[in-house]
């Protein structure tokens, strides 16, 4: 290894136990409780819980894989897909949700995929993942309101909010991945909105760019009907395993049933996503206490809960991602050898 190699890896390194170390002290309170709930809980609890927080980056990883078809050849291998999101997960908490993206798009660059497709399909992904969160959220918003809760009836108007603006998000999103009309007439009152002089019209070259790629690889997704559904039900089932979590918590406790707990966590995640936060960092956690407390009588009991929840959907997966992002490197760097 040449003496730019050795720099470049321990820069690297550098930067990523930086990183590591930030996470950990700048969540030190929440990492405290944590290890404290999760020892006051039960084994067989804590390992679902740890199945299905990670059944949930198996198949984001298998979403990876199937999205970065090329001339029906996967360039990457359901492994790969799995180790991207993972360390897409670790970028996600070290950075506060800001290097989430960019993660992603270095990792397909590093597997011969360039950026600007790479952009496109982690937008395409991003996309459908908001629009299957509206979906399920509406759809559980709909079953819950038919069991008549009078507790969660209270916030039914909170919750119909929520309804409105996540079905706006998932039509504004769909319009623009199918539409290049719409997508045009976005980027044409960008620019009468937006000042020449303001430093954010710049950004608008960079917008039109990144919506070109989106409807690209959103072409491909909607004329490859077998990618569509496949993409559709991993959607589905990688939420359905994080929104059984809490169901796998109160249902031993307190007899709840798990799928009431599904629906209510897919209304909270809804609801989560449409408040404004960085990465949604402390509003699920928000929504979470003020509709579980509808079902659960005890608020040391949800408290714990979304405890765990974020230990084992964060905390977790960010242990886990350091291992790709630490040792991820070009193939070419180790004579075609697929480390990450």
């Amino acid at each position: 290894m040449d003496a730019k190699k050795i720099r470049n890896n321990i820069i690297k390194w550098i930067i990523i136990l930086a990183l590591l170390a930030f996470g950990f002290i700048k969540n030190r309170k929440f990492m405290h409780e944590s290890f404290i709930e999760v020892k006051n809980t039960p084994v067989k609890v804590l390992v679902m819980c740890f199945i299905l927080a990670n059944l949930f980056f198996v198949a984001e990883g298998a979403i990876i894989s199937c999205m970065t078809k090329q001339d029906g050849k996967k360039r990457l291998s359901l492994w790969n897909g799995i180790s991207c999101t993972y360390m897409c997960a670790f970028y996600r908490l070290a950075t506060l949700g800001s290097g989430n993206g960019i993660a992603q798009v270095y990792y397909y660059n590093t597997r011969g995929i360039d950026v600007s497709e790479g952009t496109g399909m982690a937008i395409t992904q991003y996309t459908f993942q908001k629009i299957t969160i509206g979906i399920l959220g509406i759809v559980s918003y709909i079953l819950l309101a038919a069991r008549g809760n009078k507790e969660l009836l209270k916030y039914s108007w909170f919750m119909l909010a929520g309804v409105f603006v996540i079905s706006f998000i998932c039509v504004f999103l769909f319009m623009i991945t199918v539409s290049k009309t719409i997508s045009k007439f976005v980027v044409f009152l960008a620019r009468k909105i937006v000042k020449k002089e303001s430093k954010l019209y710049k950004k608008i070259d960079k917008m039109e760019s990144a919506i070109n790629a989106l409807q690209t690889q959103g072409r491909i997704m909607w004329h490859d009907k077998k990618l569509f559904f496949t993409v559709v039900v991993l959607n589905v089932l990688k939420f359905a395993c994080w929104y059984l979590i809490p169901g796998v918590i109160f249902s031993k406790n307190f007899g709840l049933n798990p799928f009431m707990c599904m629906a209510l966590m897919a209304v909270c995640n809804m609801l989560g996503c449409v408040m404004v936060a960085p990465s949604g960092i402390g509003t699920l956690d928000f929504v979470f206490a003020l509709l579980f407390a509808t079902v659960v009588e005890s608020g040391k009991a949800v408290a714990a809960a979304i405890v765990i929840y974020r230990f084992f959907t964060w905390v977790v997966p960010f242990v886990i991602g350091l291992i790709p992002a630490a040792f991820l490197n070009n193939k070419k760097d180790y004579g075609g050898k697929d480390i990450g």
